[in-house]
C-alpha cells in the first residue's frame, strides 16, 4: 500500500484507564509506542500506577492521570479529559477500553467537539445494544476500528452504528523480531532449558481454563498412547490470585498422565521469539480468543499451527490452507490434528509456509499504523 503524509499537525490521545496487563493493554502501548515512532506526539490517558500507564512512561509515551475517585467521577474526569485534550492539541482521540466510552463520549461534547472519537475495538460486543443510550453513545463515534470482518458484521447486527464507519485493520506484530532477529533452534531451547532433539509443540498465554492447556495435556496423554513421545513447552505466568488453583489441576494432571517428563512449564518470556524458535508446532487452545496475537506471532515464525474454531482464530487460521482447526475443548480431534502433523512433515512444510505469508501480507505493525493513520486523516 501508498504511505499516507499525515499532516502530524495535531497529536493523537490514547484513552485506556483499564487496571489489568494483558492482551488489550499490550496493543495500546504497542500501537502508542509505533506512532510515536513515527513522528506523532501521543499522550496516554489513564490512571496513574497502573502497569500500562508505567509502561507508557518507560516507553517515552506522554502521560496524564485521569482517575476520579468521587461519585460522579464520571462527569469529573470527562471535564479534566476536555480540558487536557485541547491543552494537548489532541484532535483524535482512540477509546480502548470498552468503560471509557461514556466517559470519551462526554468529554468531547464538553470539549464542543474538538477532537475526533474512534473506537478500537479489543473485546467482542456483548448481547444486542440498540437501545436508546447506546445508540446515543455511538452515534458521537467518529469512527470504529474492528480487527477482524467478523467484528464488523456482528457489530452491524448487534448496534445501530452507521456501518460506514466501521473499519477493519487488523492488529499488527513487529515481523523482524520474529523473522530476522530470533536465535535459531538450539540457542533458543537452550536458553528455555527444553530437550534438544524432542518433537516440542508449545502454548502461549496466561495460565487458566480458557485457555485449554489443560485441554493439551490431555491431547499429549493420547498422543503418547498412538505411540509418538510428544513434549509441551507451556508457557505463561499464572492469573493474578489464581483462586481456583488452576496451575495446581495442571500439575495433577500431569502427574495422573506419567508427563512429569515431557510437559515443560515456562513463565512468561519478555522476548516471545524464543519460544517460537524452540517449538516445532503452535497450539492455540483457548475456548474463545477475540483475536489471538500469539497465534499471528506463530504464523509469522513460520511454525504449523493448529488452533481452536472459535473466536477470531477462524478467520486467521483457514482450515488446511494455512494450519488446521479443532473444535474448542475436544483434546480428542486435537490429539488427532498433532498426530496427522507429526506424522506429515511435508503437511507442516507446506501450512507454515502458507501462514508466514499471511503474516507478512495482513499483519504487519507498519500496515495497521498506516491505516490508523489513513483513516485519521480522513475523518
Amino acid at each position: 500500500m501508498n504511505e499516507p503524509i499525515p499532516s502530524r499537525s495535531y497529536s493523537i490521545g490514547l484513552l485506556c484507564s483499564s487496571g489489568s496487563w494483558g492482551g488489550l493493554e499490550m496493543n495500546v502501548l504497542r500501537l502508542g509506542g509505533w506512532l510515536n515512532d513515527r513522528g506523532w506526539q501521543v499522550v496516554l490517558y489513564g490512571q496513574q500506577g497502573t502497569r500500562l500507564f508505567r509502561e507508557a512512561e518507560k516507553n517515552g509515551l506522554i502521560t496524564c492521570h485521569l482517575h476520579s475517585t468521587f461519585k460522579y467521577g464520571d462527569l469529573i474526569n470527562a471535564r479534566r479529559l476536555a480540558r487536557y485534550a485541547i491543552r494537548d492539541n489532541v484532535r483524535r482521540l482512540i477509546i480502548n477500553y470498552g468503560k471509557d466510552l461514556f466517559l470519551a463520549v462526554l468529554a468531547k461534547r464538553l470539549s464542543e467537539r474538538y477532537f475526533k472519537l474512534i473506537m478500537q475495538q479489543h473485546m467482542h460486543v456483548g448481547g444486542h445494544k440498540k437501545d436508546a443510550f447506546h445508540t446515543w453513545e455511538y452515534k458521537n463515534l467518529d469512527a470504529w476500528i474492528a480487527p477482524l470482518p467478523m467484528f464488523k458484521e456482528r457489530l452491524t447486527d448487534y448496534t445501530r452504528l452507521d456501518p460506514e464507519k466501521i473499519h477493519v485493520i487488523p492488529f499488527g506484530i513487529e515481523l523482524d523480531r520474529l523473522i530476522t532477529n530470533r536465535p535459531d533452534r538450539t540457542a533458543a531451547r537452550e536458553s528455555l532449558k527444553l530437550p534438544n532433539n524432542a518433537y516440542i509443540a508449545g502454548i502461549v498465554g496466561r495460565l487458566e481454563e480458557k485457555k485449554g492447556q489443560a485441554d493439551l495435556i490431555r491431547a499429549c496423554h493420547r498422543v503418547h498412547q498412538a505411540g509418538l513421545k510428544l513434549h509441551l513447552a507451556v508457557v505463561g505466568d499464572k492469573t493474578a490470585n489464581d483462586p481456583a488453583g488452576f496451575r495446581e489441576h495442571l500439575d495433577d494432571l500431569v502427574e495422573k498422565y506419567r508427563l512429569r517428563e515431557y510437559v515443560h512449564f515456562r513463565p512468561h518470556q519478555a522476548d516471545v521469539s524464543v519460544v517460537y524458535s524452540a517449538l516445532d508446532l503452535f497450539v492455540m487452545a483457548s475456548h474463545s480468543e477475540t483475536y489471538g496475537m500469539v497465534t499471528i506471532e506463530a504464523m509469522a515464525s513460520g511454525l504449523p499451527v493448529i488452533g481452536t474454531a472459535a473466536g477470531g482464530t477462524v478467520q486467521i487460521i483457514r482450515d488446511g490452507e494455512n494450519g488446521l482447526l479443532v473444535p474448542p475443548q475436544d483434546y480428542v480431534r486435537l490429539s488427532e490434528a498433532i498426530i496427522r502433523l507429526m506424522n506429515n512433515p511435508g503437511l507442516c512444510r507446506d501450512l507454515a509456509s502458507r501462514a508466514a505469508i499471511d503474516a507478512v501480507e495482513k499483519y504487519s505493525h507498519l500496515r495497521q499504523v498506516m491505516l490508523v493513520e489513513s483513516l485519521m486523516e480522513k475523518l
